[in-house]
């Protein structure tokens, strides 16, 4: 079991747990995952899955030998609730991932991830989405979807430019080609 209690997400709550596991795991390769226990964001990782009954949960295992793919003092003031939630498309009888957007009022607006990012999403300065716990969610009990938190690069005063620019480059890249492989 994970020493960071952070890094063990609960599926108690869920009712699909093994669908819950595999979404979170189809995601691995895109989004960091934040500790604020110990102010870490973590690129390269492994997913585990134990147990079937009501104490179900995902371990999130962060690669001991990966050292430069761990970014530390990253404070917790920095990430932020972003509103945006991302589902599979196989909840709206498509394929690939579909974001829902806020809007004023509550509102809200859902289309597939290569058009949200065209009209919103890459006109965001430093739109660095990353994932913690308590991000990943059950739509009705019905299909597993993620909150996504964003980083705010003018929060991370205990940082430097180079050490900012890393995290940049890693989030960024791996979110810009999970897009570019929504659209091929």
């Amino acid at each position: 079991m994970a020493q960071d209690a952070e890094l063990e997400w609960e599926l108690n709550n869920f009712a699909h747990r093994r669908k819950a596991y595999e979404y979170l795991r189809s995601m691995k390769n895109i989004f960091c995952v934040y500790s604020s226990s110990v102010c870490k964001l973590y690129s390269n990782y492994q997913l585990e899955f134990h147990g079937e009954d009501s104490e179900a949960s995902i371990e999130v295992m962060p690669d001991q030998n990966a050292w430069h793919d761990t970014f530390s003092f990253v404070s917790a003031k920095a990430v932020r609730p972003s509103g945006i939630f991302m589902f599979p498309g196989e909840m709206f009888g498509k394929s690939g991932f579909y974001v829902r957007l806020p809007l004023k009022g509550g509102k809200g607006k859902t289309l597939p991830l290569n058009e949200a990012f065209d009209q919103v999403l890459s006109k965001q300065d430093n739109f660095l989405p990353l994932i913690k716990k308590g991000d990943l969610r059950e739509f009705q009990s019905k299909s597993p979807y993620i909150h996504l938190h964003w980083l705010d690069l003018d929060k991370l005063d205990e940082l430097s430019t180079f050490q900012r620019l890393d995290i940049v480059n890693t989030i960024a890249t791996r979110f810009h080609d999970m897009v570019k492989t929504e659209v091929s």
